[in-house]
C-alpha cells in the first residue's frame, strides 16, 4: 500500500455469524478485503503489522480458519502465498408456522465479488451518480451439472465470445479457483446465465 494511507476494513456481519474469536474476525475480514480486490497474497507479517499481533500468532489464526473450512490456499509459488475465503453456505426457509429454520448445506461456495448496480440517485448536476455495490447473499444450487462440466462449458464459451488475449489467459487456467478480480466476474456472469 504504498502511498496510501490504510483506513481499516469494513466487517460484514455474516462474517461475526460464523462463530469465530475476535482476532480471527479480524483476520478473515482483511483476507476477504483484499481478496475481493486483486486476491489475497499478504504475508504473515503483513498481517502481524496491520492487526498488531505477533507472525506466530497469524500463522495460527490462518491454520485455525483453515481447520475450519472458512480459507483455502490456492498456490504458493515459492515467495507469495495465496488464500482463497471460502464461505459455509447456509440456506434459510420459513416454516407453516412462521418460525425460521437454518438448514446448513454441505456445498461450499467461494466469497463472492459483489456486483455493481446503477444508483437511482443522481447529482445535483444531473449525473449519474457511481455504482452502488451490493453483496450477492443467495447462492443458487445446480446439482445436475458438476464443476468441472461448468468449466468446460465456460471454456467453450469464451472461445466463442471473448477477445483472443482474453481467451488466452482463461484457457491457460485449471478451473474457476484459480480466477481473481476481473476473470471471475466473468465466470459469475456466465453461471449467473445459467439459472436465469
Amino acid at each position: 500500500m504504498k502511498g496510501k494511507e490504510r483506513t481499516g476494513v469494513w466487517v460484514a456481519q455474516w462474517i461475526y455469524d460464523l462463530d469465530l474469536n475476535p482476532n480471527q474476525i479480524r483476520l478473515y475480514a482483511e483476507i476477504v478485503s483484499l481478496d475481493a480486490n486483486d486476491g489475497c497474497f499478504a504475508s504473515n507479517e503483513y498481517f502481524a503489522k496491520i492487526l498488531r499481533l505477533k507472525r506466530d500468532t497469524v500463522s495460527r489464526l490462518i491454520s485455525q480458519l483453515k481447520e475450519k473450512g472458512l480459507l483455502v490456499q490456492t498456490r504458493f509459488d515459492g515467495r507469495k502465498r495465496f488464500l482463497k475465503p471460502v464461505l459455509d453456505t447456509r440456506v434459510s426457509s420459513q416454516s407453516s408456522t412462521g418460525k425460521e429454520k437454518q438448514k446448513e448445506s454441505l456445498d461450499r461456495t467461494k466469497v463472492g465479488e459483489s456486483f455493481g448496480s446503477r444508483s437511482k440517485a443522481a447529482l445535483y448536476e444531473g449525473k449519474v451518480s457511481c455504482y452502488t455495490v451490493q453483496k450477492q447473499n443467495t447462492v443458487q444450487f445446480d446439482s445436475l451439472k458438476t464443476i468441472e462440466e461448468k468449466w468446460n462449458q465456460f471454456l467453450k464459451w469464451i472461445t466463442e465470445t471473448m477477445s483472443e488475449s482474453t481467451r488466452e489467459s482463461l484457457l491457460q487456467l485449471k478451473g474457476p479457483e484459480e480466477l481473481s478480480g476481473l476473470q471471475r466476474r466473468y465466470w459469475d456472469r456466465w453461471i449467473g446465465t445459467l439459472k436465469s
